[in-house]
């Protein structure tokens, strides 16, 4: 177990090409964090929806509806948003093989992909359909919440019976360490639609609490234990800390890792 910031934590280089951002409990955090923090330019794009408020998080913002938005790349220095249009309160996705084509770019380093929707509850269970990840993806990242341990799976999970069907659960029992972490671990949960080639890595958020922190460490036990995941971060994206310590608490993380 060590202590790092986020890049290291996720053990990115340099050029760390495609992050694809996947589950629940703090997503477009996570991507907007990595934008800030890796070195050189980094684009933020969504093959899903995301919030059209969140958009305001972002330095700046282009979109596919406009005639001339390639050339933003030509001068953008951090915190470009890529969105496949606004349609009310929703950011639209862009086309599956679009992020490919942002990295290939030459005044590009990354492309962070905010590959799947929860509704903001911090667990889920893809679809059929879901996630959305694009082929070129180095590290596949899953998210939950640390609030969603011992609270009914039908009050925290996106899509429950998706949930239920993953952990052998009922909707109405409480989800606990073994359980979470198998959902995480799934190739039909955190991990589907993984490229072959692609590293997994599960990022714990919303933990705050000493007692937080033993509820995930147990988690990090359970997920280690089985195939595909290469390690799992602790700690906290966003909280209630007094806003001078919250920008360096949110780059402090446990690392556990094979």
């Amino acid at each position: 177990m060590e202590r790092q910031g986020l890049v290291a934590a996720l053990g990115l280089a340099d050029a760390p090409g495609v992050v694809s951002i996947v589950g629940g409990g703090g997503k477009s955090s996570l991507m907007f964090a990595l934008a800030d923090a890796l070195p050189g330019r980094a684009v933020m794009t969504t093959t899903t929806r995301i919030f059209a408020a969140q958009m305001q998080r972002a330095e700046r913002v282009c979109s596919l509806d406009e005639a001339g938005w390639r050339q933003h790349l030509e001068d953008f220095e951090k915190g470009l948003l890529v969105v496949g249009g606004v349609e009310g309160s929703r950011a639209l996705g862009v086309p599956l093989e679009l992020p490919g084509e942002l990295l290939a770019h030459p005044r590009v380093d990354a492309v962070l992909v905010e590959a799947d929707g929860s509704r903001m509850l911090p667990v889920k269970a893809p679809a059929p359909h879901e996630p959305q990840v694009p082929p070129e993806t180095a590290l596949l990242v899953a998210v939950a919440g640390i609030d969603a341990l011992d609270a009914p799976i039908e009050a925290v999970a996106h899509r429950p019976e998706r949930v239920s069907a993953l952990t052998g659960l009922a909707p109405e029992d409480r989800l606990d360490a073994r359980a979470l972490a198998k959902l995480l671990a799934s190739p039909e949960g955190g991990l589907k639609d993984r490229p072959a080639n692609a590293r997994a890595a599960v990022l714990l958020n919303k933990v705050e609490t000493s007692s937080d922190r033993e509820r995930a460490r147990q988690v990090a036990l359970q997920l280690l234990a089985r195939p595909g995941v290469e390690r799992v971060l602790i700690g906290a994206l966003q909280g209630h800390l007094p806003e001078a310590q919250q920008a360096a608490d949110s780059r402090d993380w446990e690392v556990h890792a094979r």
